[in-house]
């Protein structure tokens, strides 16, 4: 019960995670499941669904299959489809009845790839993760399975060269948008830089067998994190995380190798940003780049541990998030929209930043993009905000 939400949707799952990670590879994705966790990730976790060509099917899991075990059954569809529809993979995704009966994912796609010589895969996907372990589990996988070895060493590459980068945690879930995406990839190219691969809004095979002649490894969003730590032990590939957010000054400093990390004094009423954990930082950083506001970063997704500071916090539950931002302890609180459902004080400020992993398609009208004028705004209006408050304060004290 420690889960329960009330108010708030449920948060996008694993499933839908690593689905999204897999759309633009050409393959076939099977969510087996009854059709309840598929309708989950067309209708509400994947905005770019609705008009898209790509195959995400549904096995239609039945009572009387799961009993039975009758594997061969989907199998059997999954090959009559790929014979019409000639993909470049083939997935299976679990969900929480597979996980419960034991279905062997792995097993299903290793016959799958031995009738029909296409690669396939087994995610062990059950719906009690949250939909960035499903993406970084696709993302770590697909490297171990398709990279290749770099033709040339990093040292005799030409000195003269663009860096080439692989952008790791372009994710629709957390994108909200497709212009978004290629609003970062141009920002990173303008900053000088080659893209090498893009995981995973304009993903490719072809990247992915490439993927080790990168010299930079960018995580934009944690669910990039494993892959990118994992190619720097195989490759030596080095990673730093962080989003361009704003003008972007922040993540050019980064890049550069010339950010430091300010010193930040905790004061009462600050900031409170709800929302995937690596965005959250990055907002944090061009605030302090701007104000000596305190600011915390909350996820309701889980709180990495390699990613936070001190005063960030894990809110794993409606319940937690709901004490928090009724807590007293803070003059702002960005997140999505949904939130302001559970909001009851009147002397915080509410400023809404949409995040389709809670709220799904609802405010995807209402998505910022992330470079530009509009989030510069953002943080110019919250920042404004918790100074003036903890001047207000000040003068009462």
């Amino acid at each position: 019960m420690s889960k329960l939400c009330i108010d708030l949707p449920p948060i996008a799952p694993d499933y839908s995670g690593a689905a999204s990670a897999l759309f633009d590879l050409g393959g076939i994705v099977v969510m087996h499941d009854a059709s309840g966790c598929t309708g989950n990730y067309t209708g509400f976790d994947e905005p770019r669904w609705l008009g898209s060509k790509s195959a995400v099917y549904c096995s239609g899991l039945r009572r009387m299959d799961c009993i039975m075990g009758n594997d061969q059954k989907y199998i059997d569809g999954t090959l009559e489809a790929a014979k019409n529809l000639n993909p470049t993979m083939i997935s299976y995704l679990g969900s929480p009845v597979p996980m419960v009966i034991g279905i062997d994912m792995d097993g299903m796609a290793m016959e799958t790839e031995m009738a029909s010589g296409i690669p396939s895969f087994g995610f062990h996907t059950t719906g009690q993760n949250y939909y960035d372990k499903g993406a970084s589990d696709v993302f770590v996988k697909l490297i171990k399975r398709f990279a290749k070895n770099p033709t040339v060493k990093t040292e005799d590459r030409p000195s003269d060269r663009p860096q080439k980068v692989n952008v790791l945690g372009l994710l629709s879930v957390d994108m909200g948008n497709e212009q978004n995406a290629e609003d970062i990839c141009a920002f990173i190219e303008r900053a000088g830089y080659e893209i090498n691969a893009r995981f995973a809004m304009g993903l490719s095979i072809e990247q992915i067998e490439r993927v080790a002649e990168a010299d930079l490894n960018l995580v934009i969003s944690r669910c990039g994190l494993e892959a990118a730590q994992f190619m720097e032990k195989k490759y030596g590939i080095p990673y730093i995380c962080g989003a361009p957010i704003g003008d972007g000054e922040i993540f050019t400093k980064k890049l550069n190798g010339t950010y430091k990390l300010r010193g930040i004094q905790k004061k009462e009423k600050g900031i409170l940003i709800i929302h995937e954990q690596i965005r959250a930082n990055s907002i944090r950083e061009e605030m302090e780049n701007q104000s000596d506001v305190s600011i915390s970063v909350g996820s309701m997704y889980g709180l990495d541990s390699r990613l936070a500071r001190e005063g960030d916090m894990d809110l794993p539950s409606e319940l937690s998030v709901r004490k928090r931002i009724n807590s007293g302890d803070y003059s702002v609180i960005i997140a999505d929209p949904e939130i302001r459902k559970i909001l009851k004080r009147d002397d915080v400020t509410m400023i809404e930043l949409p995040h389709v992993a809670l709220s799904g398609r609802l405010y995807l009208d209402r998505y910022p993009q992330y470079l530009g004028g509009t989030m510069t705004k953002l943080i110019q209006n919250a920042t404004s905000i918790a100074s003036q408050e903890t001047q207000r304060k000040g003068a009462l004290s």
